[in-house]
C-alpha cells in the first residue's frame, strides 16, 4: 500500500480492505473486479490507485490485514485454561463460529487464500506459521486424564478431531443445499451439542459432566 492509504483513518482503511476481501473471496483473484471493489467501497477508481499500485498490491495488503487480525485473535480462540480435549475443541469451534459471524469478510477471504496459488512465499510462510502456532496452542494445558485409559490419548484425540472435521464438512454441504446463510450457524451448533455429549460418553471415563 502507498503512504496515502496509511494516512487514512483506520475505520476507512478497514472499509476499503473489507470491500476488496469480499470481491476476492467471491470471484477469486483473476476474476475480481476493481470496478466492483470501488463501487462497494464508495470511492472512485482513481482513488483506489492513489492508495494502491495495482490489484496485486491490494490483494497482498488484504492478506496481510487478514493475517494480522487472525494472529491477534489466536489467544481468544484457544484460551489458556486447563480443560479436556473435547471441551477445548468445542470451545474453539464456538469461537470460530462467533468470529465468522463478526468478521465474515476476513473469514471467507482467509478460506480462499489458504488455497490460492497467488499467495507469495513470505505470506504463505506466515499462513503456515499461524496454522502451526494454532495447533501448538491447542495442545497447551490439556487435561488428558479425562480420556478412557484403554487407548492412547493420541488415538482418541485423532478420533475426536475427525468427528469435528467431518461434522464441519457435512454442515457446510447441508447449508449450501438448504441455502442457509453461513453466518447463521446457531441451529447447527445447537444440534452438535448432542454429539458432544455422545463423544464424552464414548471417549471419557468416570464422571463425564
Amino acid at each position: 500500500m502507498k503512504e496515502a492509504f496509511r494516512r487514512l483513518e483506520s475505520g476507512r482503511q478497514e472499509e476499503i480492505l473489507k470491500a476488496a476481501m469480499r470481491e476476492f473471496a467471491e470471484k477469486g483473484y483473476d476474476q475480481a473486479s476493481t470496478n466492483r471493489i470501488v463501487k462497494d467501497a464508495g470511492m472512485s477508481k482513481g482513488m483506489l490507485y492513489y492508495y494502491f499500485e495495482n490489484k496485486e498490491d491490494l490483494f497482498l495488503d488484504c492478506i496481510g490485514y487478514a493475517l494480522d487480525h487472525m494472529e491477534q485473535g489466536l489467544d481468544d480462540w484457544i484460551g489458556k485454561e486447563r480443560e479436556g480435549f473435547i471441551e477445548r475443541m468445542a470451545r474453539i469451534a464456538e469461537a470460530k463460529r462467533r468470529y465468522f459471524a463478526e468478521h465474515p469478510e476476513i473469514s471467507e477471504f482467509a478460506a480462499v487464500i489458504y488455497l490460492s496459488p497467488d499467495v507469495p512465499a513470505p505470506l504463505r510462510e506466515r499462513l503456515q506459521a499461524l496454522s502451526e502456532e494454532g495447533k501448538r496452542r491447542m495442545l497447551r494445558e490439556l487435561d488428558l486424564s479425562r480420556f478412557r485409559g484403554d487407548l492412547p490419548p493420541e488415538t482418541l484425540m485423532r478420533l475426536v478431531q475427525w468427528t469435528f472435521d467431518g461434522y464441519a464438512r457435512e454442515t457446510e454441504e447441508r447449508m449450501k443445499v438448504e441455502g442457509v446463510d453461513f453466518a447463521d450457524l446457531d441451529r447447527y451448533w445447537d444440534e452438535f451439542g448432542g454429539y458432544l455429549d455422545a463423544m464424552k460418553t464414548i471417549y471419557y471415563k468416570g464422571d463425564r459432566s
